[in-house]
């Protein structure tokens, strides 16, 4: 996953961070997703489809189609997302018309759904996380998103793709070619979530003990592993109990076993996949913006 310090710190470094983000989707577009009819959805898909009946370039076409949902963005997000989101679109449009100058990577339909749908992937988040849009559908996405903020960012672009997928496949007439952009639709769906929220890495843990004071010293002193005390009641004993739960990251968790086994062999854990977390040492509430 791309370190958050490159999404946090300077005007500048966040604006080299859109335009790495944006050359890579254009790279995506203009040598694996085009050339092979390849249409997994955004406006790039459109434009894909488009170009297959106004031939003026890809990239043309995206900034084109653009423009009215731009017009749109600077009401709702003021000229400073229209700068950034502007430069983003110049940058990988401009990219996948120079891409149609050299051949395609590869001609094989099933490596450029997948090569192309995790570069376009890698390439919209990065512009995502670094507080920028890509233009087309993303702007429509950031408005349903407003309205629907409990929706995945990633699952309401997948349904807007899937029909310009479908549309692909009605087009050029060839259902491989819509299969095929549903393949690099669900690769997209795949990084572009892991650059944007980083892979499944946090864990939440139950501790209960005889000896949870003990416990939960270790974990916040020698460990580094923050935790909330829960007061509970046995269920057999009807004893009252305190419950530590902590959430971390994956990797601490070899080190929480070990702290907790350490003082109490006997010790109650419950351990669970925690989908997402916010606060501190996670992702803030406005990450997704």
């Amino acid at each position: 996953m791309i370190p958050d310090r490159l999404f946090k710190g300077s005007p500048q470094i966040r604006f080299l961070m859109i335009c790495i983000g944006a050359v890579i989707y254009g790279i995506s577009l203009g040598l694996f997703l085009a050339p092979n009819h390849l249409a997994p959805g955004g406006v790039g898909g459109l434009s894909i489809i488009i170009d297959a009946f106004i031939p003026i370039g890809v990239g043309t076409l995206t900034m084109l189609i653009n423009l009215p949902l731009l017009i749109i963005a600077i009401k709702k997000w003021g000229w400073r997302f229209l700068f950034t989101t502007f430069f983003a679109i110049i940058a990988f449009s401009l990219t996948a018309d120079i891409c149609t100058y050299f051949p395609a990577f590869t001609q094989n339909s099933l490596l450029a759904s997948i090569a192309g749908g995790a570069l376009m992937g890698i390439g919209c988040g990065t512009v995502f996380r670094a507080g920028s849009s890509c233009g087309g559908t993303e702007i429509v996405t950031k408005l349903i998103k407003l309205k629907k903020p409990h929706l995945r960012i990633s699952v309401i672009i997948i349904i807007i793709d899937s029909i310009i997928a479908i549309l692909s496949g009605i087009v050029f007439k060839n259902s491989d070619n819509m299969l095929y952009s549903f393949i690099a639709l669900a690769v997209f769906s795949k990084f572009f979530d892991i650059v944007l929220y980083g892979s499944d890495s946090a864990r939440m843990v139950f501790v209960i003990s005889e000896k949870s004071s003990e416990i939960l010293d270790r974990l916040l002193k020698k460990v580094g592993v923050g935790c909330t005390v829960l007061k509970g009641v046995a269920g057999y004993s009807q004893k009252d109990k305190d419950i530590l739960l902590c959430a971390m990251k994956k990797q601490r968790l070899p080190s929480v076993q070990k702290a907790v086994l350490e003082i109490d062999n006997q010790a109650f854990m419950l351990i669970t996949s925690a989908g997402e977390v916010f606060g501190k040492g996670f992702k803030t509430n406005n990450s997704d913006f």
